[in-house]
């Protein structure tokens, strides 16, 4: 069993659709329907860990993988190596196996002593040139617990407005993994004309959840900047 039929058939068993699989894992609909489509032939490991938490299963299960036929698949590989290619392989396994064992004499995460990082938080409202919009001076430092969703976040911005209702809201904070380019379908951060907008991109419009705003289409014409896909926001 590959991973793609490992995964549709985890999320059949837990009786879950793909607009409750993206809230539980904070994975935008967008890339999980491309996911599940068989469109991403190698997806992220950190999309990866988020399916894995949000379904509740291990990375092997999630992945269909079988701890017995992997350990002798292995075994065969390693034993059909010549001296350097063992070595290779004996260098890297000692190095990773110090690391774990580093890893794990640290000090556990635990809500007392919670794992951290910190990202850059900038404004969505602020109607900005597209040259300025990231810019550090209208940025924030933010400390954010660190997991697989918040590792993949480059930055922060904070919702604006009731255009994204009923699933966003204003004052939440966002989590963006910047690119110049999103999938149609995907939520993403952008200007237009040096407005700031965080919608849904619909190729040759950009798109509001709510149903009460109306598609701003962009053209030719039209200064347009993708600043990143909208990844999950921060739990209040």
């Amino acid at each position: 069993m590959n991973w793609l039929d490992s995964i549709k058939r985890i999320k059949k068993e837990k009786g879950l659709t793909n607009d409750a699989l993206s809230e539980l894992s904070g994975i935008s609909l967008g890339t999980l329907n491309k996911l599940l489509s068989g469109a991403t032939e190698d997806p992220k490991l950190s999309t990866l860990l988020s399916l894995k938490d949000a379904l509740g299963v291990s990375l092997d299960k999630l992945l269909g993988i079988d701890g017995a036929e992997m350990d002798a698949e292995l075994r065969a590989k390693y034993a059909s190596l010549d001296r350097a290619g063992r070595e290779t392989v004996d260098y890297i396994i000692n190095k990773e196996h110090a690391r774990v064992a580093r890893e794990r004499e640290a000090k556990p995460y635990t809500l007392e002593n919670p794992q951290v990082r910190r990202i850059k938080l900038f404004d969505t409202a602020a109607s900005a040139g597209t040259g300025t919009y990231l810019s550090e001076s209208s940025a924030t430092d933010i400390s954010v617990y660190s997991n697989p969703i918040t590792d993949a976040a480059d930055f922060a911005v904070r919702v604006s407005g009731d255009s994204m209702m009923p699933k966003y809201h204003n004052g939440d904070i966002l989590l963006v993994e910047q690119t110049e380019q999103i999938s149609e379908g995907e939520l993403g951060i952008f200007t237009v004309d040096g407005e700031a907008f965080f919608k849904k991109y619909g190729g040759d419009r950009l798109i509001s959840l709510n149903p009460e705003y109306k598609d701003i289409p962009i053209g030719a014409y039209n200064d347009v900047h993708c600043f990143g896909r909208v990844i999950g926001r921060l739990r209040k």
